[in-house]
């Protein structure tokens, strides 16, 4: 009874979750920002191409070539086709990479995925099963309109904004925390025994997702870092959302999302690490030359 009322909850914590999400940050962003950093027309180009079809297609191919459930396969490409991580700009700022084109990108990154994500499912997933009008009008109402709000307050009343957005910054990861507890319990089981093939064919995903994107953004060091982060780590909030939303009966799906979210955030934290100690070791080898 417990459990059941537990998997009930996790649809609305997920949707209440994306709406604190977004609106802290909205109240980060101002439109001047976003539209400055998007100035280089050919990098914008190439990232919007890298990250809305380079990407699935790639998520499409590792899930064809590597035999696993389809519910598990779903999962993957489900995570692969929402583009835009809300943390993306925060990461890349930590491997000082280009964090004013990172808001800039998520900023279209979001609106494509909540416009073309319930239009691109059933030509990637046929058997899915999706009103594609309610759940754009549930994305709007979770991603958009948050966002929207936060950029709102943030344009007019700034000092207000400024008050608001540690609270909002300490609710989303207090929810998101809670979020992955409560999915990993619910799924436990389903966690416990999933495929080994499913966990590589996810970690390919993550190396040729970000390859991909570093190379695409040209020789500017920190275009590619930042490219390179927000092309391989997508919107797992919004993955989770939908895979609840279409894929009720495959609980499986939400159980692939899941790990490739939480996946994502340990990876980024090693790729932090790792352009650290280069960042690190480069410092140090000038300063003895």
């Amino acid at each position: 009874m417990t459990n059941e009322l537990l998997s009930q909850a996790v649809g609305p914590i997920i949707a209440i979750f994306l709406v604190a999400a977004m609106f802290s940050l909205g109240l980060d962003l101002t439109l001047r920002q976003i539209v400055g950093s998007l100035r280089d027309r050919a990098l914008v180009t190439r990232s919007l191409l890298v990250n809305l079809l380079a990407v699935p297609l790639l998520a499409l191919a590792v899930t064809a070539l590597i035999p696993m459930d389809e519910a598990l396969r779903t999962g993957i490409v489900v995570y692969a086709i929402a583009a835009g991580t809300e943390g993306g700009p925060k990461f890349v700022q930590m491997i000082k990479g280009n964090s004013a084109f990172a808001f800039g990108l998520l900023a279209l990154l979001l609106i494509f995925t909540v416009t073309l994500v319930p239009l691109i499912i059933p030509l990637v997933i046929p058997n899915a099963e999706i009103h594609t009008g309610a759940l754009v009008i549930k994305l709007l109402l979770v991603v958009a309109l948050p966002i929207c709000s936060g950029l709102f307050i943030n344009g007019r009343f700034p000092r207000l904004a400024a008050r608001l957005s540690p609270f909002a910054h300490h609710l989303s990861m207090f929810l998101l925390y809670g979020l992955f507890f409560l999915l990993i319990y619910v799924n436990f089981g389903e966690i416990a025994t999933l495929q080994g093939s499913a966990l590589l064919a996810g970690l390919l995903f993550f190396a040729l997702a970000f390859t991909t994107g570093y190379l695409a953004a040209g020789p500017d060091r920190h275009n590619r870092r930042a490219l390179g982060i927000m092309t391989f780590a997508r919107n797992g909030s919004i993955a989770m959302l939908i895979a609840r939303e279409v894929f009720i009966d495959q609980p499986q799906v939400l159980v692939m999302a899941t790990i490739m979210t939480v996946a994502s955030v340990v990876i980024v934290v090693v790729i932090v690490n790792v352009f650290r100690r280069l960042d690190l070791s480069g410092i140090t080898q000038t300063e003895q030359s």
